[in-house]
């Protein structure tokens, strides 16, 4: 779906995939030189996150005076 160069070098990556049950669920893999790390979200978990991040950026842009 995406691919997202953190600030410190870390490479997220954002997948679509299907479980083996049907269920489609987004697959977080986040790069580290060397080190990864894999999660896999269904949509209810992926929306919540997505809010909780997005609420986060707004209120550091908002405190800091800026767009995050």
């Amino acid at each position: 779906m995406d691919s997202i160069n953190a600030p410190f070098g870390e490479i997220v990556e954002l997948r679509q995939i299907l479980h083996d049950s049907g269920v489609p669920l987004l697959r977080v893999i986040i790069r580290d030189g060397e080190r990864y790390t894999k999660i896999e979200l269904d949509p209810a978990t992926a929306h919540r996150w997505g809010k909780l991040m997005t609420r986060w950026a707004e209120d550091v842009a908002q405190t800091r005076g800026s767009e995050a």
